[in-house]
């Protein structure tokens, strides 16, 4: 439990009402549930304050909260203080951490300082692990990879030799970095697959779901730039570049040498084929298959991608189709 004094400490809040007011646990607005802590996300929220069964509201300054009988902590951002409540309040798993002595005696592994590293886990020769990194059970790290501040690796990550993870990262369980692509040359009638001798670069600040496959590069590199977040089950194929800060939603999958501008956002169930450019501020809406590169600050959708807005007239054309047709048969 945490007392509403504690909660504005952690977030860097102003308290309007009851300080002393202890919480049991974070909830939603609309529902709510006595006791605990929520907040407003934006001013179309304010609607459900009245009725939220909350104890605590962690609003912005400029919300109108007269005349509500609630407790209020006061913040910049209402969003990002309730994303620190959650990390406090998180449940953190438990590792059984190696000796970090006999890891860096072995293989030349290099390690910073308060590293957990689960004693099922396997790191190879010539591996840079820098401060608070935490490896979870089963993962597997290998030969020449560099893994950056404060990242985390759930359990049974692999991270295939010279992979390089930024800082402040976190790749969920099951995922696969560093594996080969897929890159085929047919041969009197046979399909021979090319080694893939690039690697896997990642910025920092960026997450990675479960169970997501990112290929290395054939020769070049496979980039995922600084911020940008992958949902689960997401395959990025060999030389795909993505820009910094994109958004990508689940089952997506882009094709190899493609390339991602800054601010890209692909929602679910997407495919993007090889060699494309997709430019700037792109939103690509879900279940649509990109057959063409795109011009920055496009917003694209359907089978094959269109602009949008081009596709909703054809669905509305189409919708009066059966009409059509029948004052058509009508009139013969």
């Amino acid at each position: 439990m945490f007392s509403v004094k504690e909660i504005a400490t952690i977030v860097n809040g102003t308290i309007l009402g009851n300080r002393n007011l202890s919480i049991k646990g974070v909830c939603d607005l609309e529902k709510g549930k006595s006791g605990h802590i929520t907040y407003v996300k934006d001013s179309t929220y304010i609607r459900f304050l009245s009725r939220t069964k909350a104890s605590v509201v962690l609003v912005e300054k400029d919300f109108d909260i007269d005349g509500i009988d609630k407790t209020f902590i006061i913040v910049d951002n209402s969003g990002l203080a309730f994303i620190s409540i959650l990390n406090s309040i998180k449940y953190k798993s438990v590792i059984m951490p190696q000796e970090n002595q006999k890891i860096k005696a072995y293989n030349n592994i290099k390690i910073g300082k308060n590293v957990k590293i689960s004693n099922t886990a396997y790191i190879g020769k010539d591996v840079f692990i820098d401060d608070n990194v935490i490896v979870h059970p089963g993962s597997y790290i290998g030969d020449g990879s560099s893994i950056g501040k404060n990242t985390i690796f759930y359990p049974n990550v692999v991270l295939y030799d010279h992979v390089t993870i930024g800082k402040d990262c976190k790749i969920d369980s099951g995922t696969i970095i560093g594996s080969d692509g897929f890159g085929l040359i047919n041969h009197k009638k046979t399909n021979i697959s090319i080694p893939h001798i690039g690697n896997v670069m990642i910025g920092s600040n960026v997450s990675i779901g479960a169970n997501c496959c990112i290929d290395r590069g054939t020769i070049n590199d496979t980039v995922i730039n600084d911020g940008c977040k992958l949902d689960n089950l997401i395959q990025i194929g060999h030389n795909v570049i993505i820009g910094k800060n994109c958004v990508i939603a689940a089952q997506v999958a882009i094709a190899g040498s493609t390339r991602l501008g800054n601010n890209v956002t692909v929602a679910g169930q997407t495919g993007i084929i090889d060699h494309l450019n997709i430019g700037d501020n792109t939103i690509i809406a879900a279940k649509s298959l990109v057959c063409n590169s795109l011009k920055k600050n496009s917003f694209v959708s359907g089978i094959p991608a269109n602009l949008h807005k081009d596709v909703l007239k054809q669905y509305a054309a189409i919708k009066k189709l059966p009409n059509f047709l029948k004052k058509s048969f009508n009139d013969k």
